[in-house]
């Protein structure tokens, strides 16, 4: 049940802090740098979920559990997430606000203690995890 109340918590933050930013100002990129993020990122996110689809039956891993250290999850082990912020920093810099930079970093909190949550249970559940944390980094490559 606590498990339930935090992922809620976080998941609710998350969406909330999401939608102010994408409601709150303009979302269409308006330079090639702002372009080039965001198809990086939407890339970043469906070549996770081709990934993830692709290897879905490929590990014996407790109910609701994936683990996969193929595609993008050989450099990162969040490349969802990574995606996510690199959709939403990209919005935020094209129309900047103090709100929607307020969101971002409650957004960047979210996903940071969901990470930590989520590789804890990880790391007690699935013993090769932490093998796998040492060798790739959560939303960086290279540093974090």
């Amino acid at each position: 049940m606590e498990r339930d109340r935090k992922s809620l918590f976080f998941n609710g933050f998350s969406l909330l802090a999401s939608l102010v930013i994408l409601v709150s100002g303009k979302i269409i990129p308006t330079t090639g740098v702002d372009i080039l993020v965001q198809i990086f990122g939407i890339l970043l996110i469906i070549w996770a979920l081709i990934t993830i689809k692709a290897n879905k039956h490929s590990h014996n891993l407790p109910k609701g559990y994936f683990f996969l250290k193929e595609g993008p999850y050989e450099i990162l082990r969040h490349p969802i997430y990574a995606g996510f912020l690199l959709l939403m920093i990209s919005i935020v810099e094209i129309d900047f606000t103090f709100l929607r930079l307020i969101a971002l970093l409650i957004l960047c909190i979210c996903i940071m203690f969901k990470i930590i949550r989520e590789e804890y249970l990880m790391t007690q559940d699935v013993k090769e995890y932490r093998d796998y944390k040492i060798k790739t980094k959560a939303l960086i490559p290279y540093l974090l």
